[in-house]
């Protein structure tokens, strides 16, 4: 029920694919709700920019992983997007090429898998000897979808969340379905949420513009914002969230996203590319993998992660695209540097509204993301990508993570 005393029934913080799920159902529902974003835009850690390169640039996540799950992939058809899944085209570049190699690759990844059922948790990094150029290739992948380093990655955690791979891409950019998806609803950018207190009769939520009273709050912000304690709360969060907020931090995945005359990329749209990688020191995997051609706009994503991608922050962006075009000329020669035009890169390392760009588990700390999803003190509910088990990272974990727990609040409503 209401309260006459409340401003809403509830406070909604953070308008990323979580928050805005939440709003949407509890909005839906007629509850007098309201979303709080501290970004001057909705979002979070999906969005689409067309004003850098005047094509559609996924800023954040691009692939609509685990196609036969993923909640946007009937939100997107729904809306109109031009949804597609992803072609397969592989460019190896000297790697994972031929058939010994791709054994290979079976055999790395299944020794993964019985690694992740084994009943002490390790880290990937123990999980697997690595033996050659081929190998540290193979880790780098696994580690891309992570999004940290091999030494950082929970192989129980990993084995849980690695569902089979079923991508799909969607033409106006996986971003542009979310914030289509939250057209009408009530949602406050600019507005950064300070304090959260339990009062006898709900919650207070302090912001720069003044207290707002509800009945109940969900806090959808990432890990990252949490662990570094840019929200208040009283009373404080118990141990266990505590613990799960040491053992399951943000990871950064970033772009270095490089914009071509289409006519001179010599491979097909969508084509996933990867090159040797020679350099793996301190767990770390120096490179990555290049998604080419993103549908047919001359786009192309170098994507990098760990503590290799926040080095390539600290450098700054023209390194980090010299870093990207430089392995585009060792892959497809040096003339391809004609036909670039432009680059970006991403820095959601030093993203101070989420403090990474998506959450992974250490070794040890698998079976916390239970402890991050329970509520605190009655009223206080959470929602996030790292609270799914079962599409971990992805934007449609966090948007099923906010339909629960609207949900949850309904009931308690």
């Amino acid at each position: 029920m209401s309260n006459s005393s409340w401003d809403f029934d509830v406070v909604i913080v953070g308008a990323g694919a979580a928050g805005l799920a939440a709003t949407h159902l509890l909005h839906n529902a007629g509850r007098r709700v309201i979303c709080l974003e501290a970004a001057d835009r909705i979002g979070g850690r999906c969005y689409t920019d067309t004003s850098i390169f005047g094509v559609p640039f996924d800023v954040g996540g691009h692939w609509l992983h685990y196609a036969d799950v993923n909640s946007f992939i009937p939100i997107g058809h729904e809306l109109g997007f031009d949804l597609y899944a992803e072609p397969g085209h592989l460019h190896l570049a000297g790697c994972l090429a031929d058939g010994p190699a791709l054994e290979r690759l079976e055999e790395v990844t299944a020794e993964l898998h019985r690694q992740g059922q084994a009943p002490v948790d390790m880290s990937m990094a123990d999980a697997i000897d690595a033996k050659d150029t081929f190998d540290h290739t193979t880790l780098m992948l696994k580690a891309l979808s992570a999004g940290r380093d091999l030494g950082e990655i929970s192989m129980q955690d990993w084995h849980t969340g690695a569902l089979e791979e079923n991508n799909w891409f969607c033409r106006q950019g996986f971003g542009a379905i979310v914030a289509a998806h939250a057209i009408g609803l009530p949602v406050k950018t600019g507005t950064a949420v300070s304090t959260v207190t339990r009062t006898p009769d709900g919650v207070e939520v302090e912001t720069p513009d003044g207290t707002l009273r509800a009945g109940h709050v969900i806090i959808t912000v990432s890990v990252g914002v949490l662990a570094a304690e840019a929200i208040r709360f009283d009373p404080p969060l118990d141990t266990s969230k505590e613990a799960a907020l040491n053992g399951i931090t943000m990871g950064v995945y970033n772009h270095a996203a490089m914009l071509f005359d289409p006519a001179t990329l010599p491979v097909e749209a969508d084509t996933w590319v990867t090159y040797p990688i020679e350099e793996v020191s301190a767990q770390m995997a120096r490179g990555g993998g290049i998604l080419c051609n993103i549908s047919g706009s001359g786009l192309c994503s170098f994507e990098h992660v760990g503590n290799f991608a926040r080095e390539m922050e600290a450098a700054g962006e023209d390194a980090a695209i010299d870093f990207a075009l430089s392995r585009m000329a060792d892959v497809f020669g040096a003339d391809i540097r004609k036909g670039f035009r432009k680059g970006h890169a991403t820095r959601w390392g030093s993203n101070r509204f989420t403090h990474g760009s998506y959450s992974g588990t250490r070794p040890g700390a698998a079976g916390l993301r239970g402890a991050l999803r329970d509520s605190h003190a009655d009223a206080i509910h959470f929602a996030g990508e790292a609270m799914n088990e079962g599409e971990t990272v992805c934007v449609s974990g966090a948007h099923k993570e906010g339909l629960r727990a609207g949900k949850e609040v309904l009931a308690a409503l």
